[in-house]
C-alpha cells in the first residue's frame, strides 16, 4: 500500500470553547496535496505554536550547478515546492554533499538553499535494513545553530526505489544573522514502520455505530460510524481509543475496504487522519462512493501504522552555510498600503523577493486576524504566482504572511522585479460573523432524521437532526450560494452554553455537521455561535508600491 501518498496528518488548535480541527488549514493542505509532512516542534510548545520552514538568507554558489541535481531526480519530492525545484534546475544553491554513516544507516545532506525567505536542505537517508518502500520516521530530526539551540522546522520525504534511499527536504523559517553560519543537521533514532491490518466484521450497510476490540499494539478499540455525505457518497468516521496515548501522535489509523477480487476501494476525496473526535478520541474521516462501498466492500480491515523495528543512534552532519549572495539574491521592499475593504486596521507592510519565493507581510490591529479570502495571487510583470497563508513558525499575532512559490514557468530574475509592476490579488471572499440571539427550535428529537427550514440573517437554512447511539447530530446547509456555512452552534442548559462539536465541514460548500454527546432532551433551542458568508464579487486587486 502506498502509505506515503494516502495519508494526511492534521493537528488541532484551541478555540474559546472547545478543540476542533483547523478547517482552513485542513482543506488548504488537502487542496495543495501536502500529504506526508511531519511537523517538528519542542514538546513544551505543542498546541501553542505551529511549525516553521527553514529560511536562511542566501542563494550561495549561484555560478556553480548543483551536483546532486544530476544524481537524483528531486521533482517528486519538490512537487509542492516549485520555487526550490526551479532554483535547483537553474543552478542555484550551495552544494554540501556531506555524509555520516552509523549502524548501517547513512545520512547525506546534498544541497542547501539559503535566502531571505527560507533555508531548505535536501537530504537522503539510506536505511540500514530492507524497507520495501515502507515508511521510516525519527525520534528527532533537527537543525541546530552554532550554540546548539534547536531550530524549528518540518520535513517531507519519499522512497526512491531505484536508488534505495529516502529523498527529503528539511525547511525552517530561521534566518541567518551573520554572513557565515556553522550549523548541525541531525537525526536521532530511525524507526521502521509498517501497516498492520486487523480483519473486522464491519457491515458496510449498517448505519449504526459498530465497535471492535483491537487490544493490540497500544490500541484498545475502534468505533466506526457512517453518514450520508452527498447523494452518492458516504462518510466513514473511525474513532480510536488507545491504551498507549503516545501513539496518537505516531499512527495513521483508518478503514481499508477490498472488493471480492482483492482490489482496494479508493476514497473519492482525500482522507483526514488524526483529528480529535467528539469524545477526545483519535478520529479519521474517509469519503467513499456509497453504492460501491455498500455493494462491493467484501473484506474490511482496521489499518494502522506501527513501529516494526528501530535503529538507535545519532547521525550528525556539520554544515557551514554562507549568505554571501544575499544582497544580490533577494530584494526587500517596505510598504504602507491600507486594505480598506477589510474590517479594522490592516495594511500591506512589506514584500521580500528571492529566487525561490515571494513573501508578502500584512500588519493588522486585531490579534490573529483571519484574512477573508481563500485564493491569493501575485501578478509580477504579467506572470501570475499562486500563494497561501503561512501557518508555520512562531506566529506574530498582529501579522499575517502570504507566501508565493516561484516556478519554472514563472521564474524571474530577482533584481528585475524592482522594475516590474507587482499586483496583489485576493479572490473567493468569505467573511465570518458572530451569531445573534435568534434561536432555532428543534422538536420531537428521535432516531428518525427530521429536517426543518428556517430563515436566519436573511438566509434560508435547512436543519437536519436526529439521535444516534444517544448522541444528537445536527446538520446545516443552505440552497443559497452566498451562504458560507454554520461554523458552530450551542444551546443553553441552566443558563450555561453547551457547544456542539464540529464533526464535518467542507470549505467548498456550506454543509456542516455537529454532534453533542449523550443528549437527553426531546426539544432544544439551538443558537448559532458563528457563521460565514461568501462574496463572489469581492475580489481584491491592489498594485504594490514601496515606500523605500
Amino acid at each position: 500500500m502506498n502509505t506515503v501518498e494516502s495519508k494526511v496528518k492534521n493537528h488541532m488548535k484551541h478555540s474559546d470553547h472547545i478543540e476542533y480541527p483547523d478547517f482552513d488549514k485542513m482543506f488548504n493542505s488537502i487542496q495543495m496535496d501536502e500529504l506526508r509532512v511531519d511537523q517538528l516542534k519542542e514538546r513544551s510548545q505543542r498546541g501553542k505554536t505551529k511549525v516553521a520552514i527553514v529560511l536562511g538568507v542566501s542563494v550561495a554558489v549561484m555560478a556553480t550547478p548543483v551536483y546532486a541535481a544530476f544524481q537524483y531526480d528531486w521533482s517528486d519530492v519538490l512537487s509542492h515546492k516549485s520555487g526550490i525545484e526551479s532554483a535547483l534546475q537553474a543552478g542555484y544553491g550551495q552544494s554540501i554533499e556531506q555524509s555520516v554513516t552509523a549502524h548501517g544507516v547513512t545520512l547525506t545532506v546534498h544541497n542547501a538553499f539559503v535566502d531571505d525567505n527560507r533555508t531548505v536542505l535536501l537530504y537522503t537517508i539510506k536505511p540500514g535494513m530492507e524497507t520495501v518502500g515502507a515508511e521510516i520516521r525519527y525520534d528527532q530530526i533537527v537543525l541546530k545553530d552554532s550554540e546548539g539551540k534547536p531550530i524549528e522546522g518540518h520535513y517531507y520525504q519519499q522512497w526512491n526505489e531505484e536508488q534505495g534511499v529516502y529523498q527529503g527536504y528539511f525547511e525552517t523559517d530561521w534566518v541567518m544573522s551573520e554572513n557565515q553560519s556553522n550549523l548541525q543537521f541531525s537525526i536521532t533514532g530511525v524507526r521502521y514502520l509498517q501497516d498492520i491490518q486487523e480483519d473486522i466484521t464491519l457491515d458496510p450497510k449498517d448505519t449504526n455505530t459498530q465497535k471492535f476490540n483491537i487490544q493490540k499494539d497500544g490500541i484498545e478499540t475502534v468505533e466506526v460510524q457512517s453518514f450520508r455525505h452527498t447523494e452518492d457518497q458516504i462518510m466513514i468516521r473511525s474513532n480510536v481509543t488507545f491504551t498507549d496515548t503516545a501513539l496518537k501522535e505516531q499512527t495513521w489509523a483508518r478503514i481499508t475496504a477490498y472488493d471480492p477480487n482483492g482490489n482496494m476501494l479508493k476514497e473519492t476525496e482525500s482522507p483526514v487522519f488524526g483529528t480529535e473526535g467528539a469524545t477526545g478520541a483519535y478520529s479519521s474521516t474517509q469519503i467513499f462512493n456509497e453504492q460501491q462501498f455498500k455493494e462491493r466492500a467484501d473484506h474490511l480491515t482496521f489499518t494502522y501504522t506501527h513501529e516494526k523495528e528501530r535503529t538507535d543512534g545519532i547521525w550528525n552532519v556539520e554544515l557551514s552555510l554562507s549568505k554571501q549572495q544575499m544582497e544580490t539574491g533577494s530584494v526587500k521592499k517596505e510598504m504602507d498600503i491600507p486594505l480598506q475593504s477589510l474590517d479594522g486596521e490592516a495594511k500591506i507592510s512589506g514584500v521580500v523577493v528571492t529566487p525561490t519565493q515571494i513573501r508578502l507581510t500584512i500588519d493588522h490591529q486585531e490579534d490573529y486576524y483571519r484574512l477573508p479570502y481563500r485564493t491569493y495571487q501575485l501578478e509580477v510583470g504579467g506572470k501570475v504566482l499562486e500563494g497561501y497563508v503561512s501557518h508555520e513558525g512562531t506566529l506574530n499575532p498582529n501579522q499575517t504572511e502570504l507566501r508565493f512559490e516561484q516556478s519554472a514557468s514563472s521564474l524571474m530574475d530577482v533584481n528585475s522585479v524592482t522594475n516590474k509592476p507587482i499586483t496583489f490579488i485576493a479572490k473567493d471572499r468569505v467573511d465570518e460573523h458572530a451569531g445573534d440571539q435568534t434561536s432555532i427550535r428543534l422538536t420531537n428529537i428521535s432516531t428518525q432524521p427530521q429536517t426543518v427550514t428556517r430563515e436566519y440573517e436573511g438566509f434560508l437554512i435547512n436543519w437536519t437532526y436526529y439521535l444516534k447511539d444517544g448522541n444528537l447530530y445536527v446538520g446545516s446547509s443552505s440552497p443559497e450560494s452566498t451562504f458560507g456555512g454554520i461554523n458552530q452552534t450551542y444551546f443553553l442548559d441552566a443558563g450555561e452554553k453547551q457547544y456542539l462539536t464540529p464533526l464535518y465541514f467542507n470549505d467548498s460548500d456550506n454543509k456542516h455537521t455537529e454532534v453533542f454527546q449523550d443528549f437527553k432532551g426531546k426539544d432544544i433551542d439551538l443558537y448559532v455561535s458563528n457563521y460565514t458568508t461568501k462574496k463572489p464579487d469581492g475580489d481584491l486587486r491592489i498594485p504594490l508600491h514601496s515606500t523605500k
